[in-house]
């Protein structure tokens, strides 16, 4: 065999093993409310934060408080916390939101999502969601618009069993995202992951 002909083979058999090798795990960040986030831990106005103050980094998304933007008009700044859901909608602990806002800042990821995921429990009043600083929409997460600071963005809902009433479901948003706010008045989120 020529010098050139093992050259060929040494660098095939490389090239080969690359094309052959699985594709490589997906990207993901997750912020699940887990621990090191502890139980009861609370944002906002009753531990002197200000809207934009940062509140937590979980897996290097950043998380700030903000107002909450109220219908028809106006902003409340009141609380979230590390809770136990009253109804099972995911695993463990979750984030309540009480007329407050939280923005969760993807930018120190080592990757640009193309997709936030996250798990909702609603037992009442609305909800604000904004993507990449868009303009802050208010009123039923179901009710979102499709595109959201150049994102699109899907909701499902199910209804709660009675007597509870309320909804749960997943917010799904694609495209590049640097940024998702969200908040309600007797809003849980939880496992909110950027793919």
């Amino acid at each position: 065999m020529s010098r050139k002909s093992r050259f060929a083979v040494l660098l095939a058999v490389p090239l080969l093993a690359l094309l052959l090798a699985p594709p490589s795990q997906a990207q993901q960040a997750c912020v699940t409310f887990e621990p090191p986030l502890l139980l009861g831990t609370v944002f906002g106005a009753p531990v002197g934060q200000s809207s934009g103050d940062l509140a937590f980094t979980s897996n290097l998304i950043r998380g700030y408080v903000y107002n909450f933007r109220l219908l028809p008009a106006g902003t409340a700044f009141n609380r979230a916390y590390i809770d136990f859901a009253p109804v099972a909608f995911s695993p463990g602990q979750s984030l309540r939101t009480n007329n407050i806002n939280l923005l969760f800042d993807f930018t120190g990821l080592s990757f640009k999502p193309t997709k936030v995921i996250l798990s909702y429990l609603d037992l009442g009043g609305y909800e604000n969601l904004a993507v990449n600083g868009s303009g802050i929409y208010a009123g039923e997460l179901t009710s979102a618009p499709p595109v959201l600071g150049g994102a699109t963005v899907t909701v499902t809902s199910s209804p709660l069993a009675p007597p509870r009433s309320g909804k749960t479901g997943t917010v799904t948003v694609r495209g590049s995202i640097q940024s998702l706010l969200i908040g309600g008045q007797e809003l849980w989120i939880d496992t909110l992951c950027a793919l």
